[in-house]
């Protein structure tokens, strides 16, 4: 009987622990949940890359393609007349060497000698006709090329100060390395026109003014017809009356379609008249990174007075 009562009890107290476990285990607490891990912030998309290349190509095709309703030069009368009617219309920088300025110059022009233009641009207004002013027409038109691709509003004096020469001047020095800065460019593709304009004003500290002179062509394609590439930019009808031996001919403002098929190798020379135009397109093509040269003087001022034969 006590032995019965043990083993009732032992049974007893065996189940009372087993209830007693399982509720304990239903009420542990369950642990946390992990932690969601964090949403990976969502990729920015990066700007596609700008080519260089593609843009200058664009603004100088938009160049030449403007040429259709204006040639970028300004004579003496005109120019004359503007300052008398309004005067702060006009944003007038004169890139002779400074002797020369300071010697006499039009009234209200600033001075930056030509190789350190690239130096100033954010000095040049650009809602103001700015007026380059050289002494023929032609590093002038260069550097107007250089500016007008970087979005300047840009003429050149048509024959420069050659043509001023019975105007009135003044004498001093106005720099315009000492005005504040006016302008910047905007944007990208702004950005990448500005830096091509101040190499190309760099280059010509380093390079010259990549004038040659109708003697020393004629010589070079006398010795080996292939040592440049003359392209001439005047009519066709000017082209078939007369030309340099050898070369090309494409019609100034249809520039822009040749482009694509110029050789950076190449060494290039420009033909116009009197050497203001192809001026123009020698700063475009150097601002571009071309090897290019304006013949001096063109063919009236430089290849005819000079003797020398032209093929028809």
């Amino acid at each position: 009987m006590k032995r019965r009562f043990i083993v009732a009890l032992f049974v007893l107290l065996l189940a009372f622990a087993l209830v007693f476990t399982g509720c304990a285990k239903k009420e542990e607490a369950k642990p946390a949940p992990a932690a969601a891990a964090p949403a990976p912030a969502p990729a920015v998309a990066a700007k596609p890359a700008v080519d260089k290349d593609a843009v200058l190509m664009a603004a100088a095709k938009d160049y030449f393609a403007q040429l259709a309703t204006g040639n970028n030069l300004i004579n003496a009368a005109d120019l004359k007349q503007m300052l008398s009617d309004n005067p702060d219309a006009l944003f007038l920088v004169d890139i002779r060497k400074a002797a020369d300025f300071e010697a006499g110059h039009i009234e209200g022009a600033y001075h930056s000698e030509w190789a350190d233009l690239g130096k100033v641009m954010e000095k040049i207004p650009t809602n103001r006709q700015v007026v380059i002013i050289c002494y023929s027409g032609q590093t002038a038109g260069q550097a107007l090329g250089a500016l007008k691709l970087a979005g300047f509003n840009a003429k050149s004096l048509l024959s420069g100060m050659n043509a001023w020469k019975d105007e009135p001047t003044v004498t001093g020095m106005n720099e315009l390395s000492s005005r504040k800065d006016v302008s910047s460019p905007k944007g990208q593709e702004q950005e990448i026109l500005w830096e091509a304009a101040k190499d190309y004003f760099t280059s010509v500290g380093k390079d010259g003014n990549k004038l040659i002179k109708s003697q020393d062509l004629y010589d070079a394609l006398e010795a080996n017809p292939k040592a440049f590439k003359v392209i001439d930019i005047r009519g066709e009808k000017d082209f078939n009356e007369g030309h340099v031996i050898g070369s090309s001919h494409t019609a100034w403002a249809q520039f822009g379609s040749i482009l694509p098929e110029l050789d950076k190798k190449d060494k290039i020379v420009i033909v116009c008249f009197s050497g203001q135009t192809a001026g123009q397109t020698v700063g475009v093509l150097r601002t571009m990174g071309f090897d290019a040269y304006s013949q001096l003087g063109g063919i009236n001022n430089g290849w005819k007075p000079a003797g020398l034969p032209l093929e028809k």
